[in-house]
């Protein structure tokens, strides 16, 4: 807003609806026109990339070249460095926030129970529950796995403790200590506004996201190109050169775990070699989701691909994942600074 970190005064903000989304781009509540009913689950499942293509055609649209800064936190934050990667020539700077350049098991694996369990309500009905009864209670408990994600043990102990909703009622079953009725109304407020089905596209683009993929992007667009066939999106592609990545043997005397390790970090290098533009990587300590060595692990990658106009912060604040929402003061500062550098 006007005067705040992202200044309204002085730039131009656009943020979009996802494809997959529900609040305005296409996704699977959409009216498919071959028959004049939602897609549903007959919606292709997307990759974090595609979402990125989609926003940068609508830039195309608008006429707009180049992006001062390309902002994200979160799943924000892996397209923010998507986008940098992808588009390097339209993008000015980067800031991206309690993101990470690939998914990790963790967080794959609380996703997909989300997933499961709002699967495994009959309402969910494969999907197309759009003309009959809402999902409704797995979507509540899937919102509750969630939330549990989002905050941190020390900042629930402070907030909650052990402290009961009504101690006077004998303990039941039911929502008893205050921590089980927050985690009741995030889950009973979340039903109210959001789709069930974009939930599980999203959700999925973000368990596949790894930036490690980009470079095999590039590499299809570039044999496209040259065998005459049609190419990904101008911007994937800046350039059909290769760089050559040395592989690690196991005769250097390092065992399989390093070697893999190894082989992963120099895919991410190679993938972000056109990421060269002043950088903000930031993180919070606590954060359980995407764990501070994530945002490490995205600064760390941008420097050995050569980028020499990285900073990255990290935040001791106890908001877990949510630091970014919460520590406005600590985190606004750092993103005005860094779009107000020369």
């Amino acid at each position: 807003g006007p005067g705040r970190s992202i200044d309204t005064d002085k730039y131009h903000v656009i943020c979009t609806n996802v494809i997959g989304g529900c609040y305005g781009s296409t996704g699977p509540r959409s009216i498919d026109p071959a028959d004049g009913k939602p897609y549903a689950t007959r919606f292709p499942v997307l990759t974090i990339f595609d979402m990125v293509r989609a926003q940068f055609k609508m830039l195309d649209a608008m006429g707009i070249t180049r992006l001062h800064a390309s902002v994200g936190s979160s799943m924000g934050g892996m397209q923010s460095l998507a986008a940098a990667a992808m588009f390097p020539e339209r993008v000015g700077k980067l800031i991206t926030i309690s993101a990470a350049a690939r998914s990790h098991p963790y967080s794959i694996a609380m996703r997909y129970a989300q997933r499961q369990v709002l699967m495994a309500d009959p309402n969910w009905n494969r999907g197309f529950y759009y003309s009959g009864v809402f999902p409704h209670i797995g979507m509540k408990l899937a919102r509750q796995i969630a939330t549990v994600t989002y905050r941190s043990g020390p900042e629930w102990e402070q907030r909650f403790g052990r402290k009961r909703s009504n101690p006077d009622v004998p303990p039941g079953f039911c929502a008893d200590f205050l921590i089980e009725t927050y985690l009741d109304h995030q889950g009973e407020r979340f039903c109210l506004t959001y789709d069930p089905n974009s939930l599980l596209y999203i959700s999925k683009a973000m368990d596949m996201f790894d930036m490690s993929d980009l470079a095999s992007l590039i590499d299809q667009s570039a044999a496209r190109t040259s065998s005459g066939r049609q190419a990904l999106p101008q911007g994937v592609c800046s350039s059909a050169k290769q760089t050559h990545i040395a592989a690690v043997t196991e005769s250097d005397g390092h065992d399989t775990a390093e070697l893999n390790c190894q082989d992963s970090i120099n895919a991410l290098v190679h993938s972000l070699r056109n990421v060269q533009m002043p950088t903000l990587v930031l993180g919070a300590q606590s954060d359980i989701l995407f764990p501070i060595w994530q945002q490490k692990e995205i600064a760390s990658c941008l420097k050995k691909a050569g980028n020499k106009n990285v900073t990255y912060y990290e935040l001791d604040a106890l908001y877990g994942h949510d630091t970014f929402l919460v520590d406005q003061v600590n985190v606004g500062s750092a993103v005005k600074g860094h779009l107000e550098i020369a």
